[in-house]
């Protein structure tokens, strides 16, 4: 057993905050502004963030639970901390830079509610800008490296077949629908699955570990839910956007980290999916020094 209290919340918000002090501001009013029919407790765990995060909500928000880490121990292992630290019969996985639309997370714990088969779900996600983001997918094949959101197939060919299938492109995006996974951008779960699956798996610094999760709990049984009744927007990377990079690679690890943990039986698969993974992260560093650079002789 990961608990052994009784819930006393009805939903319970975690947010892992990493130097993006305006954009968590908005998302804490956006919750409080619009969620008052709810009895639910949130809990932000700063990653030794350098902008005065903390100092913030400290001041602006003293109804928050804060947790301020002395170094940044990765998204998977703060969720956890804040899991283990809450009460709610719901968690909701929240990042800091989404703002969520009047009513958005009653309705999601109401169809929760109606529907005890499902363990996960997630909303419809806008950028800034009002465009689709596809939140929901399907699982990691041997073709993701080539298909993916980012992949230099899908920005040169975005309506090509393979990319068209792992991010769902093709279902309709206002229909309410059982998908493989959903983003961890915003995840609602029952406390339930964490009882029966365990928590986020750490070995996930960050990215991927929302696929892994509704990996475990599918096969534990649970539907994982796309649910678009909620919309929220998401200023898609401003935790990461100064750390490229890094977090470029990180995602690669993690990737690479799902397949040896799921899919991968012997040494000879490991080491072409490790190799091919790396290759793939090479290419996408390389177009990304060639795109900075052209812009900078413009």
């Amino acid at each position: 057993m990961v608990f052994s209290f009784k819930p006393d919340k009805d939903l319970s918000i975690i947010i892992v905050n990493y130097n993006v002090k305006e954009f968590l501001r908005r998302c804490l009013n956006s919750i409080f502004d619009f969620h008052k029919d709810l009895n639910f407790e949130v809990m932000v765990i700063d990653n030794n963030s350098e902008d005065q995060s903390a100092n913030m909500v400290r001041r602006k928000f003293p109804q928050v639970k804060l947790y301020e880490n002395k170094r940044n121990e990765g998204f998977s292992a703060a969720c956890n901390q804040g899991i283990r630290e809450t009460k709610g019969r719901y968690v909701l996985l929240l990042n800091p830079d989404t703002e969520f639309t009047p009513g958005g997370i009653s309705k999601m714990v109401e169809f929760m509610d109606a529907n005890p088969q499902v363990g996960i779900c997630g909303p419809r996600m806008i950028d800034s800008q009002g465009k689709i983001h596809f939140s929901c997918r399907s699982f990691p094949s041997y073709l993701t490296a080539i298909s993916s959101g980012q992949s230099i197939l899908n920005r040169l060919f975005p309506h090509n077949p393979l990319s068209r299938k792992y991010l769902l492109k093709d279902q309709d995006q206002n229909q309410k629908r059982e998908v493989d996974w959903i983003s961890g951008s915003c995840l609602l779960t029952k406390r339930e699955v964490f009882e029966r699956i365990g928590l986020l798996d750490e070995i996930f610094f960050m990215y991927v570990e929302d696929v892994d999760f509704c990996y475990r709990a599918k096969k534990a049984g649970f539907s994982v839910y796309y649910f678009p009744n909620v919309e929220i927007v998401h200023h898609i990377g401003k935790s990461t956007k100064k750390r490229k990079l890094l977090m470029q690679t990180e995602h690669h690890r993690s990737m690479y980290h799902f397949f040896v943990k799921h899919h991968l039986p012997n040494v000879f698969l490991k080491s072409i999916v490790f190799l091919g993974i790396w290759i793939r992260l090479w290419f996408v560093l390389w177009t990304s020094f060639l795109l900075t650079s052209r812009k900078g002789i413009c």
